[in-house]
């Protein structure tokens, strides 16, 4: 079999020069292994480093957050400030990574109005470029848990957002100085260059929001900050998502194509990547739900807008399906992100030529016991669960250095965290009733 019948084994280069040796991306996934400084620590090593084996042609890691203020979440990987940071343990991470001549690429982040309590006072918000708050859901428990959780973010003042381009900037420089091969900046899932892109978030009237092309001067900024200060050979990307424009979503449809040919005209980028849907299954299959016709439509117009480097992150399990995605133009490179926390090697599995198309695919797998969440009253629960379970599986491999488990259920994880938790406690309990015993003698 020849490159040419299998795309997914082509070459590609991007226009900072980087070359890739093929077409599969390891996609961005959030590792929650950050602990104590959260910076790169044994764990973190080890998840990529089997990666690392797996021969993908480009490697994304997760949120990498560019202030230690404003996380999506308190185990994240984060940028400290000057006087924590540990160089020598960055640079370790960029070697495991790339060990096995994989480039990888950094995803950094703020989180902005979705940045929980945790590393500022309870009296701090979060930071935004209108104080529009959170939505997730419409009831008294969803609401309760927004308001103590996270909060109403402030209008940022331009020298917050001053401030905000530089922590973007000082950590690409950071990413640069350290071995990476790029960064991708994290632009969807309403973090904080996603807010500003849209007027449903940004209700700004100054040169930062009035107008359509206003809310990108706040990514521009960043863009050309970063390619006055990195080698030219240091890659740049941004990361989209298809349901940040679909009905309901951060930006209305006919301002997001404006706002792509925006980004394809002012240079400075050398990919994008796109989730948020299913594309192989359904460009497969007579079966197809709105939200994976809205990602595929998405796709075909964001092709057509852009000439960028287009990764493709979003339901691809089989070779044929990605054979099929490239072949068409739909995209120059496949994302793969939940498959490979189950088969680290998969890449390997679909570029072996020896391996029937029937046969080079991803292991198939459900989740046991997700029904029970969709009676939980808060927004998207089952869609978080599933992102935990993949993530148990994640720690399976980089905490307790065991394989994945595709049959582990989600009730018996929880109970097993309950019981561990518990079992941490006895001597507490055990203390404690020590000292009431003693106290009646």
């Amino acid at each position: 079999m020849s490159q040419n019948e299998m795309p997914i084994a082509q070459p590609f280069e991007l226009p900072c020069g980087l070359k890739l040796s093929n077409r599969i991306v390891k996609a961005p996934m959030s590792e929650m292994l950050g602990s104590g400084d959260n910076q790169p620590n044994e764990y973190i090593y080890r998840l990529y480093e089997r990666w690392a084996k797996g021969s993908f042609g480009l490697m994304l890691t997760g949120n990498v957050q560019v202030d230690e203020r404003y996380p999506g979440l308190m185990t994240d990987m984060m940028i400290p400030s000057k006087d924590k940071l540990d160089i020598n343990k960055w640079k370790q991470y960029a070697n495991i990574c790339q060990s096995h001549g994989t480039p990888t690429i950094v995803q950094i982040n703020h989180a902005g109005r979705q940045s929980p309590l945790g590393k500022r006072s309870f009296r701090e918000p979060p930071i935004a470029p209108s104080p529009i708050p959170l939505s997730i859901g419409d009831n008294i428990f969803a609401r309760t848990l927004q308001y103590l959780v996270i909060g109403t973010p402030i209008e940022m003042t331009r020298a917050q957002i001053d401030e905000a381009v530089g922590k973007f900037v000082e950590a690409t420089e950071f990413m640069a100085k350290v071995g990476f091969a790029g960064v991708e900046l994290h632009a969807s899932y309403g973090y904080l260059i996603s807010s500003f892109l849209s007027s449903k978030t940004n209700r700004r009237n100054d040169e930062y929001g009035a107008t359509s092309k206003d809310r990108m001067r706040f990514l521009f900024r960043i863009i050309d900050a970063i390619r006055a200060i990195v080698p030219q050979t240091f890659a740049v990307g941004i990361k989209l998502n298809s349901t940040d424009f679909s009905t309901g979503g951060l930006l209305e449809e006919e301002e997001v194509y404006d706002q792509i040919r925006w980004i394809d005209e002012h240079g400075g980028i050398d990919f994008i990547e796109i989730s948020g849907g299913t594309y192989e299954h359904n460009t497969r299959s007579k079966r197809t739900n709105r939200l994976d016709t809205n990602f595929i439509e998405f796709v075909a117009k964001v092709r057509k807008t852009t000439k960028i480097a287009l990764i493709v992150t979003g339901g691809f399990r089989t070779r044929e399906g990605m054979n099929d995605a490239i072949r068409s133009d739909a995209c120059d490179f496949v994302g793969i992100a939940r498959p490979v926390c189950i088969q680290f090697n998969l890449p390997q599995i679909l570029l072996n030529r020896n391996i029937p198309d029937n046969d080079a695919r991803a292991m198939r797998y459900n989740i046991r016991g997700i029904q029970l969440f969709n009676l939980i009253p808060i927004k998207d629960i089952s869609s978080t669960i599933r992102v935990f379970w993949h993530n148990w599986q994640l720690h399976r491999v980089a905490i307790e250095n065991r394989e994945p488990d595709p049959t582990l259920s989600i009730h018996g994880k929880i109970f097993s965290i309950f019981l561990t938790k518990f079992k941490k406690m006895i001597p507490l309990f055990v203390l404690s009733f020590a000292i009431l015993y003693a106290s009646f003698l």
